[in-house]
């Protein structure tokens, strides 16, 4: 662990709500830092924490004031940061998660491809040649902040957002990628789409959460159409792969 990485300070944001505040940084180590301090809140069952909000850089931890207090919570986290500073933080755990690069899906495709200064076939390569860190999950149900992409594919959002992107498509906005999960307007640079459903509302438990890394898989249009069938009749499963483990299928 860096030593910035331990210089941190905390905000009392109300009575009952406390903010720690790390260097400001899109930093994969950080926010490892971020997210195991919140897990060990929640699974502790630390006295008086009503709820966790992890960010990219900070955590907002909510408590009530009648069972703890800012101070007594204050030398809490400040042993969980300690104690999980010193952890094995390289266990990685990838979803793959089919992609349709096609103008069709992605009317923004050509778009980057020649803000990279790259045929679409490479823009495709680079894209799907990262594995991306979720780095926090917001905006819409199940939609994950991913980063960070190939510098040479960084296009920035566009100026005027649309009214409505499909389900499923898959965008860039500067260093990040992600994917929409519902019918929604947004900004991001579209360049292709999932046949997954990412989200249902009658069964809201994702395939992926903060922590994850998504490694995004080129698939045909024939082979877009296959798995959405397949999915929709729930006869597939996304491959998850532990780095250095095993791979279910």
């Amino acid at each position: 662990m860096e030593d910035k990485l331990m210089d941190y300070s905390y905000f009392q944001i109300n009575e009952q709500a406390l903010e720690v505040v790390f260097p400001e940084q899109i930093n994969v180590e950080e926010n490892k830092l971020v997210q195991q301090v919140s897990q060990k809140l929640i699974e502790e069952e630390t006295t008086g924490v009503t709820g966790v909000i992890p960010a990219y850089h900070t955590l907002t931890v909510n408590f009530d004031y009648d069972l703890t207090s800012f101070k007594l919570l204050e030398g809490q986290i400040d042993s969980l940061i300690a104690s999980s500073s010193g952890e094995n933080m390289s266990v990685k755990r990838i979803v793959e998660l089919p992609v349709c690069y096609d103008e069709e899906f992605g009317p923004d495709l050509e778009d980057v491809a020649e803000f990279a200064s790259v045929s679409v076939e490479k823009l495709i390569k680079l894209h799907t040649g990262t594995d991306y860190f979720i780095f926090m999950m917001g905006f819409l149900p199940g939609f994950a902040y991913m980063g960070s992409v190939p510098e040479q594919i960084a296009m920035p959002r566009l100026k005027v957002p649309r009214k409505s992107i499909a389900p499923g498509s898959v965008g860039i906005a500067g260093a990040q990628t992600g994917m929409y999960p519902v019918e929604s307007p947004g900004g991001w640079r579209l360049i292709g789409r999932t046949p997954i459903q990412l989200y249902d509302r009658n069964n809201p438990v994702l395939k992926y959460k903060s922590g994850d890394y998504v490694r995004f898989k080129a698939v045909s249009k024939s082979e877009y159409y296959d798995i959405q069938k397949q999915d929709q009749s729930g006869n597939y499963t996304l491959k998850t792969i532990t780095e250095g483990g095993d791979i279910n299928d």
